[in-house]
């Protein structure tokens, strides 16, 4: 984190009529030590002005609001401030001013979506042969560069790798893979990454005091929590957060104006869940939504709530949330102890799949009160031992079961390639060829199975493998459909083994002799019949 929080606004002369300026254009960064969260950025640019040794075209990419466009800016400043090239402009100079007030002819600011053209890019080409007018250099910052067509970006290709001394080319983009390889080659890149939470508070705290705003610290973690890495839309809500709550802004406000509920009273929702108090349950969500929050939100807080469970379960030391106050972290402790990986599995396929039913329902408040009352409905999984240990012998599936665990012909999945191989057994060709073929493994832990499927899988696979080991085995499974890449599938497992193989066996010295002594000798594999 920059060390640097003083915010200081742009040097610009207000008019006489300017209304109220939004916080995110009063305290604009007009120097590289007032940028936060991009340390690596900062750094590198500094050394380079200092040590004069910057390009002479640069790329800044990153998702909105994190300072592409406010970092090009101070770029021309600390070139062609008349103190510099500095990496402090000095934010008085004639320079300085006239680019604070997009008045420098020798700066020249171009919105690729509205000039996309490939006669754009010539009019750029053929101005940039006159030298700049009253700066050191004359520097052209191209917003949302991917906008340009493809003959505009060839166009640009021959200025760009042999530009005249005098002109420096900056561009910006949120979608960096639009840009052409030909184009990424010729420019310096940077990579403006989300800002963390805790810097955005840090920030949005000093801001507040220089406001002469009491904003309490749940309240920034809140707003920086919902700004997901972008200081823009964190000064946004910033901004509407002061503008709600005048002199004092609250947690309490926040979350009324982000349609957020209260942290103590969703773990008291999320308890009422897990213990089936369907009851309780739905009145505590008509609370909610009477408080004025959104569905779609609570559903929200509710994945994101089950997500910290699980990590809890896994690490207690992950439990480092500033929106939680300490009292909330216990609870949430406590709350993870009384439930299992599984359940909290089940939970989150719940709610995510209730998510998009939610989306698409003409009244989302009811169709979320069908999903609290299918969740107070859950119940924990018991395991195979416990299956066998309850109820009398007299259950059919029972005593198949434990004629099978006698017999040795209902073993435990130790891995998912032992999972594969019991469907084989199973007579069931084309969903063993599918688990082979078509499937990525991303988790395994019985009976929690994630998968990623290929296009050639069916989309009712997971259906089929859950049918299956309920109706052999008598298990209920929860097979879920991840977007994470995963492991290989068994086959390309497979052959990769044959290749090593193939490899070890080619670099053996009586192998390599045959071959010698026999050109045109290939290696040939003999499967056993």
């Amino acid at each position: 984190m920059t060390a640097a929080l003083k915010l200081i606004s742009e040097d610009t002369p207000a008019p006489l009529l300017e209304g109220y300026r939004v916080l995110a254009r009063k305290y604009r960064p007009i120097k590289l030590s007032q940028i936060i969260g991009q340390d690596f950025l900062v750094e590198t640019l500094k050394r380079g002005i200092e040590g004069g040794r910057l390009g002479h075209a640069f790329i800044l990419t990153g998702i909105r609001g994190t300072g592409k466009t406010t970092t090009a800016r101070i770029i021309a400043r600390a070139l062609n401030c008349e103190t510099g090239p500095t990496p402090e402009p000095c934010g008085t100079c004639s320079s300085c001013m006239a680019i604070a007030q997009d008045r420098s002819m020798d700066v020249i600011e171009i919105d690729a979506a509205s000039r996309t053209s490939v006669d754009d890019i010539r009019e750029i080409i053929e101005a940039s042969r006159y030298k700049a007018v009253s700066s050191r250099y004359k520097i052209y910052i191209i917003d949302e560069v991917h906008m340009l067509s493809k003959s505009a970006f060839n166009a640009l290709l021959k200025t760009l790798e042999e530009p005249p001394p005098h002109v420096k080319f900056i561009f910006a983009t949120t979608e960096i893979h639009k840009v052409p390889a030909t184009i990424l080659s010729r420019c310096v890149r940077f990579d403006l990454k989300r800002i963390e939470a805790p810097t955005l508070v840090a920030y949005f705290k000093t801001l507040c005091e220089q406001e002469g705003v009491v904003c309490e610290e749940e309240a920034l973690g809140l707003i920086a929590k919902a700004a997901e890495g972008s200081v823009r839309d964190g000064l946004s809500l910033l901004d509407q957060a002061m503008t709600y709550g005048t002199s004092q802004v609250t947690a309490a406000q926040v979350r009324q104006m982000l349609g957020l509920s209260d942290q103590g009273l969703l773990f008291t929702f999320f308890q009422a869940l897990m213990e089936g108090e369907t009851l309780l349950s739905l009145e505590k969500l008509r609370y909610f939504y009477q408080e004025g929050a959104d569905p779609l939100r609570i559903l929200e807080d509710l994945l994101d709530l089950t997500h910290w469970l699980q990590c809890l379960k896994m690490s207690p030391s992950l439990a480092q949330d500033i929106t939680l106050t300490p009292e909330k972290r216990q609870k949430g402790a406590e709350l993870a102890e009384t439930l299992s990986i599984p359940s909290l599995t089940r939970v989150w396929q719940i709610l995510l799949k209730g998510f998009e039913e939610v989306k698409r329902a003409p009244s989302p408040q009811k169709a979320l009160e069908v999903i609290v009352i299918r969740l107070t409905h859950l119940t924990p999984l018991p395991s195979l031992h416990d299956l066998l240990n309850q109820g009398g012998d007299e259950l059919p599936l029972k005593k198949k079961i434990l004629s099978e665990v006698k017999a040795g012909t209902h073993p435990a999945f130790a891995s998912f390639e032992d999972l594969v191989e019991w469907v084989s057994q199973q007579r069931e060709g084309i969903l063993h060829g599918n688990l082979v073929y078509d499937v990525h493994l991303v988790a395994f832990s019985p009976p929690t199975l994630a998968l990623r499927l290929t296009q050639k899988a069916p989309k009712n696979l997971s259906q089929q493998l859950q049918d299956l080991l309920k109706e052999t085995r008598g298990e209920v499974w929860t097979i879920a459909i991840s977007e994470e890449i995963g492991h290989p599938t068994l086959y390309e497992k497979e052959q990769k083994a044959r290749e090593e193989q193939r490899e070890t066996i080619l670099q053996d010295p009586l192998v390599k002799t045959v071959m010698e002594a026999f050109p045109g000798t290939t290696l040939v594999e003999i499967e056993d019949k």
